[in-house]
């Protein structure tokens, strides 16, 4: 499923909880919220890529090491996709383990398991990369990165706290589909009147920033976050680490289109309807089945639980 529209969802109402709470870094995400949204989605996930590459119409499909075995236009086996770099070939996957557990802290490492963080260590980790960002728009986009960061460790369970059992658990394959339809339908556009594809296109038109090389770790080591996280510097990583925050920037504006078109509701004859595939992920729930165990789960308080906690992170890290 999508990711971008969850973390999208957790940083809007992050942000209307950090203006609840009067903290001063609101002011800078309203005035930067281009920069806020992208740090929001792509200055965490780095495996924003296709998973294959169709060799007949030149279409790029899947996600990350994923991707289905065709085709979708024209049934053609698909080839497994890969960056070029410098005089190198990079297959989706090994980017994603090079690379994820620098965005997500917590986990997700596949190397260097030992700079594993804990909860208790992000917001100096955090206030020190907020310390480091020259500009207001590198603040803004740190501010996100820590939204993204703090909303998957509540909805991944790797922060307890999250109160919600929807399908078969909190965070599984089949409740996806039915967190991005509330996210998308409900808060979105019925509570919080967003214009998506405006909110889906400010992510991948932001440029690429260079403060994700200084919090990833991928730069020369430098300020106040090498200062109190000396370990864990890759400078070598930092020119392929370049070309994937640009790829993810294109690939994703590939990814938005197909997003907004499945995420439509259409009439039917007893209400809305949603993608069929959407549908059979979900155990073949329909859009009025969704809704009603989104209420039945108190959907809508976890994710007021997930800003409430990234407010608060917000706060602690701008100490």
């Amino acid at each position: 499923m999508s990711g971008i529209v969850g973390h999208i969802t957790y940083a809007l109402l992050s942000h209307r909880k950090s203006q609840e709470h009067r903290l001063s870094c609101a002011a800078i995400i309203s005035q930067h919220f281009d920069h806020y949204l992208s740090g929001a989605y792509l200055g965490v996930d780095i495996m924003t890529l296709p998973g294959g590459v169709c060799p007949e119409c030149g279409q790029e499909w899947g996600y990350c090491a994923s991707m289905p075995k065709t085709c979708p236009d024209d049934g053609a086996p698909l080839t497994p996709y890969v960056l070029n770099h410098a005089g190198e070939s990079y297959p989706s996957i090994d980017i994603h383990r090079a690379y994820y557990g620098r965005t997500h802290l917590i986990f997700g490492w596949h190397q260097d398991e030992h700079l594993c963080m804990t909860w208790d260590d992000l917001p100096e980790f955090f206030g020190a990369c907020l310390a480091d960002a020259n500009e207001p728009a590198e603040k803004a986009y740190v501010l996100g990165f820590i939204s993204h960061v703090v909303g998957d460790c509540m909805i991944k369970s790797f922060q307890p706290g999250l109160k919600l059992h929807l399908l078969n658990g909190t965070y599984t394959p089949q409740n996806r589909p039915i967190q991005d339809l509330y996210s998308y339908h409900e808060v979105g556009i019925a509570e919080l009147g967003v214009d998506w594809p405006s909110l889906m296109e400010s992510v991948v038109a932001t440029p690429v920033q260079t403060i994700q090389a200084h919090y990833m770790r991928c730069a020369e080591p430098s300020g106040t976050l090498a200062e109190k996280f000396p370990e864990g510097w890759r400078p070598e990583l930092k020119s392929l680490l370049m070309s994937v925050m640009a790829e993810n920037r294109r690939y994703q504006r590939i990814r938005n289109v197909r997003l907004l078109e499945e995420l439509k509701l259409k009439d039917g004859p007893e209400g809305p309807e949603c993608d069929a595939g959407l549908s059979m992920t979900a155990e073949g729930l329909n859009y009025r089945e969704m809704l009603s165990l989104c209420r039945e789960s108190d959907f809508r308080a976890a994710l007021d639980t997930i800003a409430e906690e990234t407010a608060v992170m917000f706060g602690s890290a701008s100490k």
